[in-house]
């Protein structure tokens, strides 16, 4: 008789969510000195866990360089959108900088309304985020503290200005 590693026993991983199985994918290159980060499909609370240790490998190096393209992503909600705050946080704490990629017109509204758009600017191409100038944006929390200290609110000073969409 044989010992028991030495039999063929078939053996399970548990199930771990994929891309595939998540509803989103994110594929990543280097192109011109920046980690290129593509976000395709939906990034909600069912991509968080994943997501969250895909951009934590991305961002965890010093002085990285991060360009999130989110021209392919269909749907984005506020999980999504701290998730893009946290991957900008660690790359300030280690002195890199994150910039964003999309014309999507809701999107690009809803991070002008919530002021993510100073921290977080998006550009409409990829060369045009690759070329962007090497300072690095405000931090969030410069953002928010300038709103706690009495100064006109992000939505105030700019809620005229956004284009609403005919059925909002």
């Amino acid at each position: 008789m044989s010992e028991p590693w030495q039999r063929n026993v078939r053996r399970h991983r548990p199930a771990l969510a994929t891309a595939s199985h998540a509803g989103w994918s994110a594929p990543s290159r280097v192109l011109a000195g920046h980690t290129v980060v593509e976000l395709h499909g939906e990034i909600d609370l069912d991509a968080d866990t994943d997501l969250r240790l895909h951009l934590d490998g991305v961002t965890c190096r010093p002085f990285a360089r991060v360009v999130v393209d989110l021209r392919a992503v269909t749907f984005i909600d506020c999980v999504g959108l701290s998730l893009l705050v946290r991957a900008h946080r660690r790359v300030r704490e280690r002195e890199g900088r994150l910039l964003l990629v999309s014309r999507d017109p809701l999107l690009l509204r809803i991070l002008h309304i919530t002021g993510l758009d100073r921290p977080l600017p998006a550009h409409p191409t990829l060369d045009h985020a690759l070329a962007a100038g090497d300072a690095p944006p405000p931090a969030v929390e410069d953002v928010l503290a300038s709103a706690a200290d009495g100064a006109p609110s992000v939505v105030a000073q700019w809620h005229d200005d956004v284009p609403r969409h005919p059925l909002a």
